[in-house]
């Protein structure tokens, strides 16, 4: 009961943070935002009895990824927001659709789940790196991969829009 009570409680921070992720306009709250998203994950790991993969997401991404955001942020400082039509008006459907898809398969997979001690996992290698490598590599390679192609994607769009917004203030 514990468990289940301390993984709402920590799905709870995670959507909230991720929410101020999204709709904070400040950058800097943003980045601290993603920081209690990032701390959250890492909890909701533990509840899952994976602390490598929680050490890994606070060590690596709550410490080094979000200080290097923080660096950038203070580095370049305050930028206007850039005037003019927004291209992607149009592909807000898509979003939206996608958000909507996205919820209903997370409400489908809660309430099908299975609570209780059947549902316990019964390798004792738990969050083990083997272990760790073996389901990442072999039975979810296709979530790691389609994972791999949205960071790819992200950060070629950072660039793109970074690009434009510099060039619209008359830089290079």
């Amino acid at each position: 009961m514990a468990e289940q009570i301390t993984f709402a409680i920590a799905a709870l921070g995670t959507v909230s943070f991720a929410i101020g992720v999204v709709f904070f306009k400040d950058a800097f709250r943003a980045a601290v935002s993603l920081i209690g998203t990032l701390l959250s994950v890492a909890l909701l790991f533990i509840v899952l009895m994976a602390p490598f993969v929680a050490a890994i997401q606070v060590i690596v991404y709550a410490s080094a990824i979000v200080v290097l955001f923080l660096f950038v942020i203070a580095y370049l400082g305050e930028r206007d927001e850039v005037s003019g039509p927004d291209r992607l008006d149009p592909l807000a459907v898509f979003g939206w659709l996608a958000l909507f898809g996205v919820g209903a398969f997370g409400t489908i997979a809660v309430l099908t789940s299975q609570f209780g001690p059947d549902s316990t996992p019964t390798t004792t290698q738990i969050g083990a790196p083997t272990s760790i490598g073996n389901a990442f590599l072999d039975q979810h390679i296709i979530a790691f991969e389609a994972t791999s192609l949205i960071l790819l994607v992200a950060a070629v769009g950072a660039v793109l829009l970074a690009k434009r917004a510099v060039q619209l203030e008359g830089g290079r």
